[in-house]
């Protein structure tokens, strides 16, 4: 694994550096493997990582997540069949979440996808390597190679996501003027240096924030602005690893491939789900464009999906490595009812939260028993809604704190 440009920056634990948690530390413990780099769980105290995403302000290092490049004259003709709504006709210069299935309506992956104009796109897929799969489409759609070309360019952009009620103050007291007037889902582009910062109002944590896509070139020069507005606004701004962001993208009910849904990278049959089955309905137009699994997904909606994506919460923490089972007591007896697919203690709540997925024949259902690996059950409330909503994570302009 490799250590991704903010590692150090970020790391606020002296006594383990990169190789020491790269050798000493325990995989999907300590650390996990995200394409091919070194996400930790944290980079000194996940609560406090937590806390500053929610009362002020933290930083993520975007820079390992794939990148595909895809432009030319049929780009948008490729990634209508591919993805589950069109983005033809999306405007330019805006970002949003996308998804992409197979034949049988099953999810593939799900993504982030920036649209700079009709003919150049750039999407972020998860670990997942889908070239070959974007080759067979071209191929039947009989796109010549020249009229749309497709390169893997993880490389070429390093990531930074600001996250928290004050990340538009941090990036005005890091020289970036009117970002509180970027629109969610908007991205603009700055100068700086001779180079282009790609900024948009997106993120994962459902709250206010920013994420920056730039050349490897101008981290030096970031890291020297987040050090100015540290000065300046007399706040921490830590980096954050993967426990604080786990827990606030359970708080806003968003969900995440290969943990909630399977994949190919990690294939689990009773875990296959349709876009509508873990919440992600919004994702598809079946009126739009004839993309892969469309005639599925309807057959799905006219027949009925097999599953329903709810929100869990419990006044006990619970530690669950593998999800567990979940019950109800229906007439005499207590029958399984569905699954936790992610669960985290969420440090502001105060409460055990997650995501399941229940059968559709009960998903009517308050409550549920969660049964976990060795054997104790705990009672459990089941909902359809995000267990927080915050307003200014939508707010127009964003709020800005005075500052010298």
């Amino acid at each position: 694994m490799k250590k991704s440009v903010f590692f150090d920056f970020f790391n606020r634990q002296s006594d383990t550096g990169f190789k020491v948690l790269l050798s000493d530390g325990r995989e999907n413990i300590d650390y996990i493997n995200w394409n091919d780099f070194l996400l930790p769980a944290s980079y000194g105290d996940s609560q406090e990582e937590y806390q500053a995403i929610r009362n002020e302000c933290a930083l993520f290092d975007l820079s390992p997540m794939r990148k595909i490049h895809l432009s030319g004259t049929a780009a948008g003709t490729l990634l209508d069949t591919v993805l589950t709504r069109p983005v033809s006709a999306m405007q330019s210069m805006r970002g949003g979440y996308v998804a992409f299935c197979d034949v049988d309506g099953m999810l593939k992956d799900d993504s982030i996808l920036y649209k700079f104009s009709d003919e150049h796109f750039l999407l972020m897929p998860s670990d997942i390597d889908h070239s070959l799969h974007f080759d067979s489409i071209r191929e039947k759609l009989c796109i010549d190679e020249d009229d749309v070309i497709i390169k893997e360019c993880t490389h070429e952009w390093s990531g930074l996501a600001l996250q928290g009620p004050l990340s538009a103050t941090v990036l005005n007291a890091m020289g970036f003027d009117d970002v509180e007037l970027i629109q969610p889902f908007e991205f603009v582009e700055i100068s700086l240096d001779d180079s282009v910062i790609q900024l948009a109002r997106m993120g994962f944590t459902a709250d206010l924030g920013y994420e920056c896509w730039f050349n490897p070139s101008l981290v030096g020069e970031l890291i020297t602005r987040i050090e100015l507005a540290r000065r300046k606004l007399g706040i921490p701004l830590p980096g954050y690893g993967l426990d604080a962001l786990e827990v606030c993208r359970l708080e806003g009910g968003f969900v995440v491939a290969g943990w909630d849904f399977s994949t190919e990278l990690d294939l689990d049959l009773d875990l296959k789900r349709s876009p509508f089955e873990v919440g992600l309905g919004w994702m598809v137009d079946l009126e739009g464009a004839n993309f892969v699994g469309k005639a599925a997904l309807q057959r799905e909606q006219k027949n009925g999906q097999k599953w329903f994506k709810r929100t869990i919460k419990a006044d006990i923490d619970l530690d669950l490595e593998d999800g567990g089972q979940l019950y109800a007591n229906i007439g005499d007896e207590e029958v399984c009812i569905g699954m936790v697919t992610s669960s985290a203690w969420s440090w502001g709540l105060g409460k055990f939260i997650g995501n399941a997925s229940v059968s559709s024949k009960y998903r009517n259902l308050g409550e549920a028993i969660l049964v976990v690996a060795n054997g104790e059950k705990y009672c459990v409330t089941l909902g359809r809604e995000p267990h927080l909503e915050l307003v200014r994570r939508n707010e127009i302009p964003a709020k800005i704190e005075k500052h010298s």
